[in-house]
């Protein structure tokens, strides 16, 4: 291959990692973990264990915006995990390890002040045994951050998909979400409503092109940025698809 055909494909493999980061519905939650982690910063270098991290997107982006931070991407799935490796080696991001684990067993490390488990527990069967485990690795006063569909949510678009991908429940009322937790030993401190008409549109558009040319993705992507940004202000309507919860270890 050519230095210029090297050069292009180089181009066009960093292009293609950006544009995983083009979901709305994903960039919305990984804001509102980035908040909440940045509020509990008690100036002093971190632990987080990112639960049900796939491929480690909003692990990475954790760890280099907080390089003295310990951060953990904890997955089932091993071929996602060393996706997941390969970015950080590629980009020298070392704060970071990732993890094949089952959440419903104990995990191997605890201590940890944050665990974050962003869109996995309507995944997971015995989700009450994985709310055991994510506590268990919470050292006291440490935050659980814990986002999942809304049970009756519904998507903008009549054609879209009813179901979010690997669910073995369809989602949470708020009432439930807060008993998982309470059960648990955990003492709830918000669960906020998220993911409205806005960002929900937004989300599924994104979906119906997903699979179209590298510029097309590109080019949606400051209109789907501005759609996420009326989200976060209020610009939105129409119920919550999804749930944000802030859970407290007892000290």
């Amino acid at each position: 291959m050519s230095r210029r055909n090297e050069l292009s494909a180089a181009v066009r493999e960093r292009l293609e990692r950006g544009v995983r980061h083009l979901p709305p519905a994903r960039r919305l939650r990984f804001q509102l973990a980035l908040q909440s982690l940045e509020r509990f910063d008690r100036n002093g270098p971190l632990r987080v264990l990112d639960a049900g991290a796939g491929e480690g997107i909003l692990a990475l982006a954790i760890a280099r915006r907080h390089p003295s931070w310990t951060v953990v991407a904890a997955d089932l799935r091993e071929d996602a995990l060393q996706r997941g490796r390969s970015d950080a080696d590629r980009e020298g991001v070392r704060n970071i390890s990732f993890e094949q684990v089952d959440l419903v067993d104990p995990l191997p490390e605890n201590g940890f002040d944050v665990v974050v488990a962003m869109e996995c527990l309507e995944e997971i069967e015995d989700d009450e045994a994985a709310v055991d485990s994510l506590a268990s690795a919470l050292r006291p006063d440490g935050l659980l951050l814990v986002h999942v569909p809304e049970r009756d949510w519904q998507p903008v678009l009549r054609e879209s998909d009813h179901r979010w991908k690997d669910q073995v429940r369809q989602g949470y009322a708020r009432e439930e979400l807060v008993a998982l937790l309470e059960t648990k030993g955990l003492e709830v401190l918000t669960v906020e409503p998220t993911t409205r008409g806005t960002v929900r549109l937004a989300q599924e558009i994104r979906d119906r092109i997903k699979t179209t040319g590298l510029i097309t993705r590109m080019l949606a992507y400051p209109p789907l940025t501005v759609a996420l940004w009326l989200e976060r202000v209020g610009v939105t309507w129409g119920p919550a698809r999804a749930l944000y919860a802030e859970a407290r270890k007892p000290a």
